[in-house]
């Protein structure tokens, strides 16, 4: 009979092949070598579980932010490497959670971007991290601590060519304000960056092969960012159906990031009552435009904004949650958290189970298909085949 380094039995589930129960996984040379019915041989590993599915992936992520109420209060208090040291923490958080895939959207100097390459490189543990780094805003706009400020087309070009220089896998861009950052002197419902600035970003990146994720959460904002050709909308609050249309007419994604707008607005903790006071504003529309854009069939992503204000690493159990709540099944939010997602990063074989796919697992006693809370509680986790989580709910 075959030998495996690990197998795995239990029920298997991927966006693509559906539920398959009594199935057997083989892992072997970092890869799935097979799925099956029946026993296909002996390995040094093996594990009995209720669910097995592709590791989960967060789409939005802020490494150096440590999820307390105030995180910018943290940033503002500590060093560059204090936040390095941060960033690695929560990045093995992250895996531990059972996250295999992250993409960060926002980091101080770049860091989050040092931090995907000593990952890459085995340096220290964590998911698979895509970076943005720096996010290109105007001067004074949302996110300043970590913004590459700029004015005008031709600056918001050379700030791709930056962050291209840099390392980053992909360009974060703020074309409206936010509900959080600063007190004073921005509007979430604000455009920030100009349809022409947002043309050349989209522009300068697509000849450099970098998607384009937009911070964008009012109306004018998002339809800049619409037009503009973006990949992926995050937020998009004040969505309304015409915008809706055009996303889901332009097949771009959006990743919505529910759980936090929810949790600042519930304030407590340290978080600040100027952020608190704009969350529950949008709230209502938040909420409203993510049911809107899941009944149009708009491809939906699951972010957790994770290092935001109460929002710790990791929290996409937690996103998944509210995207329940707000009216999509369990098996479409995993969707969203398994292959809606690293489709998305141009790595879809992430994404399912079947053999000559990467090892990425993450292993459940519970069935989130029936119940999406249980992706709180991993007990096996595997990245590239190397288990890194073992333990069960009793631990």
């Amino acid at each position: 009979m075959a030998s495996y380094d690990v197998l795995i039995h239990g029920a298997v589930w991927d966006a693509q092949n559906g539920l398959r129960d009594d199935h057997w996984v083989g892992v072997r040379n970092h890869e799935i070598a097979t799925v099956s019915q029946e026993r296909p041989g002996s390995a040094h590993k093996e594990i009995e579980t209720e669910t097995i599915i592709p590791g989960l992936c967060d789409m939005h992520v802020h490494l150096v932010w440590d999820g307390s109420g105030d995180p910018v209060a943290t940033l503002r208090a500590d060093s560059e490497q204090q936040m390095t040291l941060r960033a690695v923490r929560n990045a093995r958080d992250q895996l531990h959670g059972g996250v295999t895939t992250i993409r960060d959207v926002g980091s101080v100097d770049d860091i989050a971007v040092s931090v995907a390459h000593a990952i890459r490189k085995g340096w220290v543990e964590g998911p698979r991290t895509y970076a943005s780094g720096q996010t290109i805003i105007i001067p004074g706009g949302h996110d300043p601590f970590w913004g590459i400020e700029s004015n005008g087309p031709l600056d918001c070009r050379n700030a791709v060519r930056e962050l291209r220089s840099a390392g980053a896998d992909l360009i974060k861009v703020s074309a409206t304000g936010g509900v959080y950052g600063q007190s004073v002197g921005e509007d979430a419902g604000t455009a920030e960056l100009s349809r022409e600035e947002l043309e050349a970003i989209v522009d300068e990146a697509e000849r450099f092969g970098l998607p384009v994720a937009a911070h964008a959460i009012g109306q004018s904002g998002i339809e800049n960012a619409v037009e503009a050709g973006v990949d992926t909308i995050e937020h998009g609050n004040q969505l309304d159906e015409d915008l809706i249309d055009r996303l889901h007419t332009k097949d771009q994604a959006y990743d919505p990031t529910l759980f936090v707008y929810g949790r600042i607005a519930g304030g407590g903790d340290g978080i600040p009552e100027y952020a608190q006071q704009n969350a529950s504003e949008l709230y209502d529309q938040h909420t409203a435009a993510f049911q809107s854009a899941l009944a149009r069939g708009c491809r939906i992503l699951a972010g957790s904004d994770a290092g935001s204000p109460g929002v710790p690493h990791s929290a996409i159990h937690l996103e998944l949650e509210q995207m329940v709540n707000e009216g999509m099944d369990p098996p479409d939010a995993l969707e969203a958290a398994t292959l809606a997602g690293v489709t998305e990063l141009g790595k879809p074989d992430l994404g399912i189970v079947e053999p000559g796919t990467p090892a990425d697992l993450v292993c459940y006693d519970e069935n989130p298909l029936v119940d999406i809370s249980a992706t709180a509680d991993p007990t096996i986790v595997l990245k590239e085949s190397n288990i890194v989580v073992e333990h069960s709910q009793s631990d």
